[in-house]
């Protein structure tokens, strides 16, 4: 059965809710064609965001010059929030600086991209898009819940809190969405106000920051996958109908491999040092969120936030994992692919040459942490294996 879709996806439609988001706050990170430039409304609001986030990300630091911590707890949710702050600004500068060279990469990619509807349903392009769209959206709407929870929890807290006073004179206890300090009362009228919305714009800066980056890493990579994947089956159904044909098969099949490693490579070097520290960095945010855990507060509304946050942190470092591993097991099918196809009913000449063929495919395609080690389930395991040794 042809999906619809089939005949209408382009590359573009892979990597286009990543941009949105990035579009939310105002950056172009690519102008794919030539009349997509960067328009005056994304300019302000890039200038408005890139304001507020920095005003914000001052007044979270001043506090720990000026402010004044209340408890350990109080503590490590300052140092919760600034290292998720840190987070998000290290990952879109990241894809900033490499953003040619990722760039280059899907253009080659969409050089590759199916044409024919034959070679679509091939592709199994529906069902593919499908499967990342489906993984990319449950990342962003679970990333995007936790962060509503962060929101909306001090109203909340203080509406439970006012509703349950004992005192009849007791008033409504403002708070804040973030630890941070101002150089006016942010207590009460407008100050607090302005206070609450700023952090709020701001938190929503970063998720798309954070969300932005990681969906497009998740995205390239598996575009990267499903080129592999294809690869496999070109080379898994290959059938000889003479030299001359089986060697222009096996060119074809060689320089779409050679270009594919070179663009998992590219893929690779853009977001490396952005993995190496969403790893630290999340297992320092896993850290902080189980200490709030194991305290506890007095309402149950606290822990309901932080556990979302702890499964937010958890699961933005399982998805890269997944798709690393999942990098790394299409990538090395290539070469058990040329190993298993007909190579007996070819020409002596094409034998020789599949020999080295599949010498040049032993080594997989793969994502690592700045070259520390390489993305995985099983680097997946360690991460929480560590974070629990290091509680």
């Amino acid at each position: 059965m042809v999906l619809a879709s089939d005949n209408s996806l382009t590359l573009f439609d892979f990597i286009r809710l990543p941009l949105k988001f990035y579009s939310a706050v105002g950056i172009k990170m690519f102008e794919w064609n030539a009349d997509d430039s960067m328009t005056i409304t994304e300019k302000c609001i890039f200038v408005l965001l890139g304001v507020n986030f920095t005003f914000c990300f001052f007044a979270k630091g001043l506090f720990f010059v000026f402010g004044e911590f209340v408890d350990a707890v109080h503590a490590t949710q300052w140092i919760l929030y600034f290292m998720f702050a840190m987070n998000g600004c290290f990952k879109t500068m990241s894809v900033a600086i490499g953003r040619k060279k990722i760039y280059t990469a899907l253009k080659d990619m969409e050089r590759m991209f199916p044409e024919t509807l034959k070679e679509r349903q091939e592709f199994r392009l529906a069902q593919n898009y499908a499967y990342i769209m489906r993984h990319a959206k449950f990342m962003s709407f679970q990333h995007f819940g936790a962060a509503a929870m962060f929101i909306a929890f001090p109203v909340v807290q203080s509406s439970i809190e006012y509703l349950r006073r004992d005192d009849e004179n007791a008033g409504f206890v403002p708070r804040t969405i973030y630890v941070m300090v101002y150089p006016f009362d942010a207590s009460r009228g407008i100050g607090y106000v302005f206070a609450y919305v700023t952090q709020f714009i701001g938190g929503f800066s970063v998720s798309c920051h954070f969300v932005g980056s990681d969906m497009l890493l998740m995205c390239a990579t598996y575009l990267v996958i499903i080129q592999f994947d294809y690869l496999c089956y070109r080379i898994e159904n290959f059938k000889s109908t003479g030299y001359d044909s089986d060697i222009k098969e096996l060119k074809i099949i060689l320089e779409r491999h050679n270009l594919l490693n070179v663009v998992a490579e590219t893929v690779n070097g853009v977001f490396s040092f952005s993995i190496l520290l969403n790893y630290m960095i999340s297992i320092f945010i896993i850290v902080m969120i189980s200490i709030q855990i194991a305290k506890g507060s007095d309402l149950d509304l606290n822990m309901i936030k932080f556990v979302g946050f702890f499964v937010s942190a958890s699961s933005q470092v399982y998805y890269i994992c997944m798709l690393g591993q999942r990098l790394i097991d299409n990538s090395s099918r290539v070469s058990e692919s040329l190993i298993g196809q007909e190579w007996y009913a070819t020409d002596v000449r094409y034998q020789r040459l599949l020999v080295l063929a599949i010498a040049r495919s032993q080594r997989p395609a793969h994502l690592t942490a700045f070259k520390f080690f390489t993305i995985s389930i099983e680097s997946y395991g360690n991460v929480s294996l560590l974070s629990i040794s290091i509680l």
